[in-house]
């Protein structure tokens, strides 16, 4: 299973096509995760693409789903932007987030730097700002096993 990272795009909708098309020309997408500040910023795309997660960021007004857990081919993501973990600080409330819901991944936005790390089996995993052309891509095996990889312009 292959899934598309993206965060922080805040409007800028041509920078994403850009990405869906770079995304895209590494192999077929099972899925698109969205981690909020740009919540509708997807919308012009939704149906050339396969299913979207998404959650809302401290940008994304009148939207209060700012967590997600997911199970995707038997590995559990947590997916929020990550203002309310206080990632700019550090990823420690993030990682106990990961822990309490038996996640192999957790994946956040919110600081635009991209940020790929293993932290005792677990990825915690920033895409950067899509904005500035930032992305990853999410690789979930038949095991579980989750791997990522990060794009960037």
């Amino acid at each position: 299973m292959r899934l598309l990272v993206i965060s922080d795009s805040h409007g800028y909708t041509g920078k994403l096509g850009n990405i869906l098309m770079r995304a895209e020309a590494e192999g077929p997408l099972d899925g698109v995760i969205h981690l909020g500040d740009g919540y509708h910023d997807l919308k012009d795309y939704a149906a050339h693409l396969p299913p979207i997660y998404q959650v809302a960021g401290n940008c994304d007004y009148f939207h209060s789903d700012t967590l997600g857990v997911y199970d995707f081919s038997g590995a559990r993501l947590v997916i929020t932007h990550g203002h309310l973990q206080h990632v700019k600080t550090d990823t420690e409330k993030l990682y106990a987030l990961a822990l309490q819901q038996g996640a192999q991944a957790a994946l956040y936005g919110h600081t635009h730097r991209q940020k790929m790390e293993d932290r005792n089996g677990i990825l915690l995993l920033n895409p950067g700002a899509a904005m500035e052309g930032r992305f990853a891509i999410l690789t979930v095996n038949r095991l579980g096993a989750v791997t990522g990889k990060l794009f960037g312009e």
